[in-house]
């Protein structure tokens, strides 16, 4: 019978988690009494089951029958999630957006309420577009991720399959963090939007009497373009590696390793910038207060450690990536 719960799980692991339970019990019943047809006439129970399940096929051939699955870019496994988080990104990036032209709308003396206005609709559209475009990239290539991934497990065609092709136990797999994986992938999302867009509200905003007076940029403005798209792409990165985490109900030891040599890159990226590009204002505490030494040297010192605390923020990451993958291995 280890060989129907197996088969059951490899069939319903393809399938939306809200069916997954109905068409658990309908295909174990359905086995079971094609089962007791074939001993009831004679046959042994191992020979019986062996005969059921090469008659079913592949696991996921079958359960493509359930989703009557077509050529889709994000198939019905994942599309209501997808949909959902789709939304959920989208409205974030809008707000985001919004709190971050409203802060300097109400604090600038010459601002246009009309520029702002289309300023704030322009950002939404693109930044609304952007999100939906990492989202649906991420769902698509999970999908096609995790077909690549059956593949190397079975190792034959979908249609050359036996039942010796089963695994000999049900596939382990890891609860994904999706609450965190999401949080993570909206901050990275708004971030990487505004660093590329909005690089200017980024500063320490100087008032006089409750009216903005300026803002004093944290980053180096003047060589921005050397190292934002770095950056950028360090972002995007750990937006990829958290979007899988979001998107998936659970990670297999591929979709681990994956998200942990996307986060080395992702820290390769930050790690060449931050010792090698200034791209921080050097002049920020002489801006704020011109005669203020201990603030200047507070700045020296912020400067200098940051790289260090990224640094070893990363890798004590990495590290506990590399645990949970070995861990995982064991159980």
């Amino acid at each position: 019978m280890d060989q129907i719960t197996i088969y059951v799980s490899e069939v319903i692991r393809y399938l939306p988690q809200k069916s997954q339970s109905e068409i658990k019990k309908e295909l174990t019943t359905n086995i079971l009494d094609m089962v007791d047809e074939l001993t009831a006439g004679g046959m042994s129970e191992k020979d019986a089951v062996v005969s059921v399940l090469s008659k079913m096929g592949n696991p996921r051939l079958l359960a493509d029958q359930y989703l009557d699955k077509k050529a889709y870019l994000i198939g019905p496994r994942y599309y209501p999630t997808y949909v959902m988080i789709a939304k959920i990104v989208s409205g974030a990036v809008a707000l985001g957006i919004t709190v971050a032209l409203s802060v300097q709308y109400l604090f600038s003396t010459d601002a246009s309420i009309f520029q702002t206005l289309v300023q704030w609709l322009g950002s939404i559209f693109m930044g609304v577009v952007q999100a939906i475009a990492w989202v649906t990239l991420i769902f698509a290539g999970v999908e096609r991720f995790e077909e690549v991934g059956v593949l190397k497990h079975v190792d034959v065609d979908l249609d050359d399959w036996s039942v010796k092709d089963l695994p000999k136990s049900q596939r382990n797999s890891k609860k994904s963090d999706r609450i965190e994986g999401l949080v993570g992938f909206l901050f990275a999302i708004i971030f990487l939007i505004l660093l590329n867009t909005r690089l200017e509200l980024f500063g320490v905003y100087m008032f006089d009497q409750g009216t903005l007076k300026e803002i004093i940029p944290i980053f180096n403005m003047q060589n921005a373009s050397t190292w934002v798209p770095l950056i950028s792409i360090a972002i995007a990165l750990n937006a990829i590696s958290d979007g899988i985490a979001m998107a998936l109900r659970n990670q297999t030891r591929n979709t681990m390793w994956f998200r942990l040599v996307l986060n080395v890159l992702s820290f390769i990226f930050f790690a060449y910038v931050l010792i090698n590009g200034n791209f921080l204002n050097v002049d920020l505490a002489a801006q704020i207060a011109p005669e203020s030494v201990e603030l200047q040297n507070l700045w020296i010192w912020a400067q200098r450690n940051v790289v260090v605390i990224i640094v070893v923020v990363n890798l004590i990451s990495m590290a506990i990536q590399t645990f949970q993958i070995n861990r995982f291995n064991r159980e």
